[in-house]
């Protein structure tokens, strides 16, 4: 399997941290894709059933290279608990919206200090 293929999928999961069963339904797909020589990455691009979940939106944005955050994540960065953030941070009228939300579920836009 591609060695990008596989670090694909190692990004997918670190975006689904704090998103217990997300995390856990893409973790079996990699558990079915990865002794097939596939990506689960590729599996969830190729069912288009998928298209509104959480999932399938990381998976647009890791594949299209867009470097996100989830609510789990800029909670860390912003140094407080998911819920506050998106209760305090993301709701202000001057954060920026998301470019996906379900529920809880939402990522954003993100500019690592990686240069």
């Amino acid at each position: 399997m591609d060695q990008q293929l596989f670090e694909d999928d190692l990004k997918v999961l670190s975006h689904l941290r704090g998103y217990a069963e997300d995390l856990r339904h893409y973790s079996n797909l990699i558990k079915q894709a990865h002794p097939r020589g596939m990506s689960a990455l590729k599996l969830v691009l190729d069912r288009p059933a998928a298209s509104d979940s959480l999932i399938a939106a990381v998976c647009r944005h890791v594949a299209a290279g867009v470097e996100i955050a989830s609510a789990v994540e800029a909670a860390e960065l912003f140094g407080v608990p998911a819920a506050a953030f998106l209760e305090d941070i993301a709701a202000r009228p001057d954060f920026p919206g998301p470019l996906f939300a379900a529920a809880h579920r939402r990522i954003w836009p993100w500019r690592s200090s990686k240069a």
